[in-house]
């Protein structure tokens, strides 16, 4: 999708609301307002393939204590034995690969983060 210079930068939020570790990134999209930003959920990595333009991404990560910025590169790869595997890093690292993906950042949150916390955090972050 084509944005105009004054158009939000668009931050798509994944996870799952279902599991408590994973629901972080799609509640915040209800409840954030960042001058700047709009915060949009995703339910599919596929639905990115639409996009142009510089990436940004909201998702709960493993083993981080703070909100971070962080690169493709920075993702831990696992083993893919089943299309159940086939995550949101593996999606990334494939449009890479074949050229569709310029440019991401990604806002990694704290699996067991305070949410107040990770709001302010995300501010910060994002100023």
């Amino acid at each position: 999708m084509d944005r105009n210079e004054k158009d939000p930068q668009l931050v798509f939020c994944f996870g799952n609301e279902l599991v408590k570790e994973d629901s972080l990134a799609p509640e915040l999209a209800d409840e954030l307002e960042i001058e700047g930003y709009k915060f949009v959920k995703l339910t599919r990595p596929e639905q990115l393939l639409e996009e142009k333009g510089h990436l940004f991404l909201l998702d709960v990560v493993k083993g981080i204590t703070k909100v971070q910025k962080l690169s493709i590169e920075d993702l831990k790869e696992k083993q893919i034995n089943t299309l159940h595997d086939f995550d949101l890093q593996f999606f990334l690292q494939l449009m890479k690969k074949i050229g569709t993906l310029k440019e991401v950042t990604i806002l990694g949150l704290p699996m067991d983060a305070e949410k107040e916390a990770v709001k302010e955090e995300l501010k910060g972050v994002l100023r």
